[in-house]
């Protein structure tokens, strides 16, 4: 095994171990001991690899919002407008967020704790605007909405912010696929 499968494999057991931790103990009540622990590794090895804990977390959530924006590319979506594409992201996206249940809370977490923490506040804000981008680029690459397409970028977080927390407390209530292609019908129509 050459010195970069290493380094990618220790990466890979602390990414793991700290999705773990964090979705049994939240960010703040988690620590560096903790994922160590739970990877299998030193403290030196962890700090070899990441300055921060708030460096690994930004580091997870990358790996997780790349992860989404792969299961929605548009070049892997046949469509001839915004709307249609859309309304397509919701079958994309599901099997990834059924599949996140640990990532989803860890996700949320960031943005709460980002309104007292302003280093988190710039990992949030960097996310945030990974999202907003990827929607505004898309509207303007199929040209609607011209003028509007940041303002619809950004109801479409909203919305999906919302349907996140309402997944997380009732995930059996409701068709959460139909009424997200609903409020985007809505939006758009």
């Amino acid at each position: 095994m050459t010195q970069e499968d290493r380094r990618k494999e220790t990466i890979g057991k602390i990414l793991q171990a700290a999705e773990k931790c964090f979705s049994k103990k939240s960010f703040s009540e988690t620590g560096v001991e903790d994922i160590c622990e739970e990877a299998g590794i030193s403290k030196g090895a962890f700090y070899h690899h990441f300055k921060t804990k708030q460096q690994l977390f930004l580091e997870l959530l990358d790996h997780w919002i790349d992860k989404v924006a792969g299961d929605i590319d548009p070049a892997k979506i046949k469509s001839n407008n915004v709307l249609d594409l859309l309304l397509k992201i919701p079958d994309n996206i599901t099997p990834t967020f059924e599949n996140a249940t640990n990532q989803l809370p860890v996700f949320l977490e960031l943005y709460i704790r980002g309104l007292r923490d302003e280093e988190l506040k710039k990992i949030g804000m960097r996310s945030y605007k990974k999202f907003i981008g990827f929607f505004t680029h898309l509207q303007k690459k199929y040209k609607e909405n011209p003028g509007e397409e940041e303002d619809i970028s950004k109801i479409l977080f909203s919305i999906t912010i919302g349907f996140l927390i309402q997944g997380l407390l009732n995930p059996e209530d409701g068709d959460w696929k139909g009424l997200a292609k609903k409020s985007i019908s809505m939006l758009l129509s």
